[in-house]
């Protein structure tokens, strides 16, 4: 169906060309239709572009009265808008008064084209359609122009001839049918000024009432073969009607009436209902019994899931009694229902809906791609989807390394649709675990598991420090003894050393059920400083126990010398060694290490300092002590020359 009237106009008229346009016109853009009258014409033309121009239009008329000039406003003044109240009169001109942007003006203008093609009064009001008058017999052509800002662009000519104006050609072959609703054809006139008719009225009658006017109207041509088709649904079975069309044209006017049709409408249709939906592997199977109405001709399978979706899923002959359905998804709850179409095409309203639950029995792949990241408080999963279209999703499973697989957790309630999940777990705990993951179809049909996978949590956490105990002395060597909170995975402790102008050793790395440790390399005499770490099975190590301090007694002889300095001296005048007496009285001697041998350097000393004139920067020395009774103890810790 045609709806701008630029179309109507550019393919319905025989339009021809003015022969004096006026000085440098634009190109034409569409052409004038044009009715004669006894003495002139009725012309009508189309807005060019939707809008209106500025300084409304000219119409330049030729012929045996010589050349005539006529101006049309536009819009018309609303005292000559005949038949439009001003409400619509102030409507039709605003909607094509520039400017014109929006979206929303472009459709209201659409839908304002249709009714200026319709109604001759608003194409009067906006000033496209006019009439000449007291024109002398003879034939002229008439082109118009539209005027805006000084210039003149072409709308389009005609040529007509005055004399008695041509009535509209009715409509012919006129025909009713019946189906669901009464459908009614015709063709378009038959004549020599066919090409004026734009629309058609179609008026119903019952048996031996009045005829009415049907909605919509006018009825505008459509291009469909067998002629325009107009369906009147507003109809009863079993009813008798009477039919007539005329025709309008863009004038206005219409044509006398077509002989009247006479119908009688049928009973609708029944459609067959559905006995019972079957469900089996992806398919769905209906039954029903055929209806024995001879106008079927077709039977239709109506499927969605939703009233108001279903579409035709199958076109079946109408004595089938059954439809298998094999394009049906597991767990998706579709609605079934049947319709019926007669020999005229019409369908039928459709039957009772009926459920039915695709099935997918067929298990899903086992997921593939499984992987677990450990985290300090969580193992994360990450697996690769699943390509089935209707899968519902996945369950996890999880086991203690060490147990048989019947002892596995279901961890996920109802399946997750997520490819990854994230199995919290108590920091600190380190039991292994193993995971495996199964698909889920939407008919709870379980995959094969997957491969599993097993983890440890992420440990960063240290241990805590053990306590120390005072050091024991015994006649060889200084005992150690600590006590360890509970640690699940302990590895061990290291035990480490300090004494005076030392770094600290690391005297021991016991295992984890050791809780104590001999020191057997101690010199006597020298005071030692212990501590002690924790050490776990992921490598983290505690801080260092609370540092405890002893010595292992000196012989008899002598008591070693504390707080041992050497100094180099300027001008390469050797080293001088410092010390401060130990608890008990005694003499020294000094002793320079040459490779691994000491060399004494100097005789019993009472002081407490000692120069080495050999010594240099590189020097090494030991001292030792000497009781009153001349017994001689263990060498002093190594000294070196302080820079």
């Amino acid at each position: 169906m045609r709806t701008l009237p630029s179309l109507i106009l550019a393919l319905t008229l025989g339009l021809a060309v003015a022969q004096t346009p006026p000085t440098n016109p634009e190109p034409a853009k569409a052409g004038v239709a044009a009715l004669p009258t006894p003495d002139g014409a009725l012309l009508r033309w189309f807005l060019p572009g939707d809008v209106i121009p500025g300084g409304g239009f000219l119409v330049q008329v030729t012929g045996p009265a010589g050349v005539r000039s006529v101006p049309v406003a536009s819009p018309q003044p609303f005292t000559a808008a005949l038949g439009l109240t001003r409400g619509e009169y102030d409507a039709v001109t605003a909607i094509y008064t520039p400017p014109i942007s929006d979206e929303g003006n472009k459709v209201q203008r659409a839908i304002f084209n249709l009714n200026v093609v319709a109604r001759p009064a608003y194409a009067r009001a906006l000033g496209i359609l006019t009439a000449l008058t007291d024109l002398p017999p003879g034939t002229y052509t008439a082109t118009v122009y539209a005027v805006s800002g000084g210039r003149q662009t072409r709308v389009g000519g005609t040529t007509f001839r005055t004399g008695p104006t041509p009535p509209v050609p009715v409509p012919s072959a006129v025909k009713a049918g019946s189906g669901l609703a009464a459908r009614l054809t015709w063709a378009a006139p038959v004549g020599a000024d066919t090409g004026l008719v734009v629309a058609y009225n179609v008026y119903r009658a019952s048996a031996t009432g009045p005829f009415t006017r049907l909605e919509p109207a006018p009825f505008f041509r459509t291009q469909g073969s067998g002629g325009d088709v107009f369906s009147d649904p507003a109809v009863r079975p079993g009813a008798s009607y009477r039919y007539r069309v005329t025709s309008v044209d863009l004038f206005g006017r219409e044509s006398a009436p077509t002989a009247p049709v006479t119908l009688v409408t049928r009973a609708p249709l029944s459609a067959p209902e559905i006995s019972r939906a079957s469900s089996g592997n992806r398919t769905v199977t209906l039954d029903w019994t055929p209806g024995s109405d001879p106008r079927i001709r077709t039977q239709m399978v109506l499927r969605g899931t939703t009233p108001d979706n279903l579409s035709v899923v199958a076109r079946l002959a109408p004595t089938v009694g059954r439809y298998l359905d094999a394009g049906v998804e597991g767990g998706v709850p579709y609605l079934y229902a049947l319709a019926v179409v007669d020999e005229t095409g019409q369908v039928g309203p459709r039957g009772s809906l009926t459920s039915a639950v695709g099935q997918n029995l067929t298990p899903p792949a086992a997921p593939g791609g499984l992987t677990i990241t450990p985290g300090e408080r969580a193992l994360i999963l990450n697996w690769a989807a699943n390509p089935e279209g209707d899968l519902r999703g996945y369950r996890v499973y999880r086991a203690e390394d060490d147990q048989p697989v019947t002892q596995e957790l279901l961890l996920t309630g109802l399946p997750i649709t997520a490819t990854t999940y994230s199995d919290a777990i108590a920091p600190g705990v380190q039991t292994r675990y193993r995971y495996r993951v199964v698909a889920v179809n939407t008919t709870q049909v379980d995959s094969a598991p997957s491969v599993s996978v097993a983890a440890t949590l992420l440990d960063r956490t240290p241990p805590p420090s053990p306590i120390l105990a005072p050091v024991a002395v015994g006649p060889t060597g200084l005992t150690l003894n600590w006590s360890q909170a509970e640690v699940p995975d302990l590895a061990g402790f290291e035990v480490t050393r300090t004494a005076v102008n030392t770094s600290e050793t690391v005297l021991a790395t016991p295992g984890a059920s050791v809780r104590t440790y001999a020191d057997t390399s101690a010199t006597r005499g020298v005071a030692y400083t212990y501590s002690l770490r924790s050490l776990d099975r992921a490598g983290n190590r505690s801080q260092a126990a609370a540092p405890v301090t002893a010595a292992l007694p000196a012989l008899a002889g002598g008591t070693l010398p504390i707080n041992l300095r050497a100094t180099l001296l300027p001008e390469k005048a050797g080293v001088q060694l410092r010390w401060d007496r130990g608890p008990s009285a005694a003499q020294y001697v000094v002793y320079r290490l040459a490779g691994t041998q000491p060399l004494q350097v100097s005789d019993l000393l009472s002081e407490l300092a000692f120069t080495d004139p050999q010594g240099q920067a590189d020097s090494q020395y030991v001292l030792r002590a000497v009781s009153r009774s001349g017994e001689l103890s263990e060498p002093s810790p190594i000294i070196r020359v302080a820079p």
